[in-house]
């Protein structure tokens, strides 16, 4: 399996973010993205995750004989970042079920608290995600992103927020998921960039590079 990029770039207004980037994240590997602000993280992993059309160029999921593009890409990634809102009012299960039923996902009940069990909220079930610590949103959010067991994870600075004990439970989602499929990592963390090698893909601002 493969999410190759091909000549992307995009630009906001007359500011380039990104310029004929090429490069291929596989399955069976994590693969880490990392820059300083501004060097277009955030928009590459919308871009990959099929929420943002690059101005130029392709992203194509491979899988098998099979060959995704854009809107097809977009049903197979789970896609967990900072902006990604929650609904303060609905409860964990609630959200956790609404975010299902937008993806078009039949869930029991039952099926969505196992899943909230797994990620450390089964005391939350039904609180109001505005009660939520931001460690516990975060962990609701990972929740949703796996609930239906996408090939692609993408995860902008997933162990912001989170404790200790919170960092552990994304090691183990990231390499669980690794073994399966592909995982895209944003962070600008040093230990997480080497931790999570080797794929490593370094965004410079004003443009796009590679490197080890």
């Amino acid at each position: 399996m493969q999410l190759v990029f091909e000549s992307v770039g995009h630009a906001y207004g007359e500011r380039a973010v990104l310029s004929c980037l090429n490069w291929t994240a596989t399955a069976g590997a994590v693969s880490v993205i990392t820059g300083p602000n501004g060097s277009g993280k955030t928009t590459l992993l919308k871009i990959a995750s099929g929420l943002l059309r690059p101005a130029s160029g392709r992203v194509r999921l491979v899988v098998g004989n099979r060959t995704l593009e854009h809107g097809a890409v977009r049903r197979e990634v789970g896609y967990v970042a900072p902006e990604l809102g929650l609904y303060d009012r609905l409860t964990a299960l609630e959200n956790l079920a609404f975010l299902a039923a937008v993806r078009g996902q039949r869930q029991s009940r039952d099926q969505l608290v196992l899943q909230l069990q797994c990620f450390q909220l089964g005391g939350s079930i039904h609180q109001p995600a505005g009660a939520l610590s931001s460690g516990m949103r975060q962990r609701l959010k990972l929740a949703s992103a796996l609930l239906h067991k996408p090939p692609v994870l993408v995860l902008d600075e997933p162990t912001s927020n989170l404790d200790d004990e919170g960092k552990v439970l994304v090691r183990k989602v990231v390499r669980e998921q690794a073994e399966r499929g592909i995982v895209l990592f944003a962070t600008n963390e040093p230990l997480e960039v080497t931790e999570y090698g080797p794929q490593v893909l370094r965004l410079h601002p004003a443009g796009a590079g590679a490197g080890p």
